[in-house]
């Protein structure tokens, strides 16, 4: 039986031929929770096929301070744009949870996508894309704090999240700090703006490290509502 891969990834993307070479061409590899996979700063040149589980990927400024980037799962890779021009790591990617992953050489990736050059266009069309959500993110700092992180986290929770009896997780921990940072927000202003949401009654936080979303399209509402 043929699985099923997120659309969005990188092995949702590939024609089921194409897809098979790339899950075929490294070796196999786990990460315990809160393991860093790959190292800010790091002259290594290795990629990362996920197969399980979730990771974050995230950046440290010179002044110290940590954002988080984005977040991928299953059929994703990561650490490809070291392995691709050679240079530094440009951020570090820690397990979320439990994660299953193929270890892929510089030479193999170079040489698999010589190959196949439609799949060097689908790594160009998704970093596009994160570098699109990226620049919306920016060009919603003036807004207000609560709506942007609903915004956030609503998108999160349509790509990454599961449905159960009380309502929609994530399904990975990811801090109200993390979630405020791909807001853009500094982390004294998640406590206050989680604070918000909870008693717009869109969010519950403390149940474990998850948050859970009640209603999804209420959350989307509340979002779209900070925009007027």
């Amino acid at each position: 039986m043929v699985r099923e891969w997120p659309r969005g990834s990188l092995l949702g993307r590939l024609p089921e031929s194409t897809r098979q070479e790339l899950l075929d061409l490294g070796s196999a590899v786990r990460y315990a929770p809160g393991r860093e996979m790959v190292r800010q700063g790091a002259t290594d040149s290795y990629a990362l096929l996920l197969r399980k589980g979730a990771v974050k990927v995230r950046t440290v400024d010179e002044a110290g301070r940590t954002t988080l980037l984005t977040v991928k799962t299953a059929g994703d890779i990561v650490g490809e744009m070291a392995a691709l021009d050679g240079n530094p790591r440009s951020a570090s990617v820690i397990a979320c949870d439990a994660v299953e992953a193929d270890f892929i050489t510089r030479p193999a990736l170079l040489a698999f996508l010589s190959r196949h050059s439609t799949v060097f266009v689908e790594l160009i069309n998704i970093g596009s894309a994160h570098l699109r959500w990226a620049n919306d993110r920016r060009r919603e700092l003036p807004g207000p704090a609560a709506t942007r992180i609903a915004r956030v986290l609503a998108e999160l929770v349509e790509a990454h999240g599961r449905e159960e009896p009380t309502g929609w997780v994530l399904g990975f921990p990811l801090t109200k700090v993390e979630l405020a940072s791909i807001a853009g927000m500094k982390p004294r202003t998640a406590e206050k703006s989680f604070g918000e949401l909870r008693r717009a009654g869109v969010v519950v936080t403390g149940v474990r490290r998850d948050v859970l979303v009640p209603d999804l399209e209420r959350l989307r509402s509340f979002g779209v509502a900070g925009r007027r």
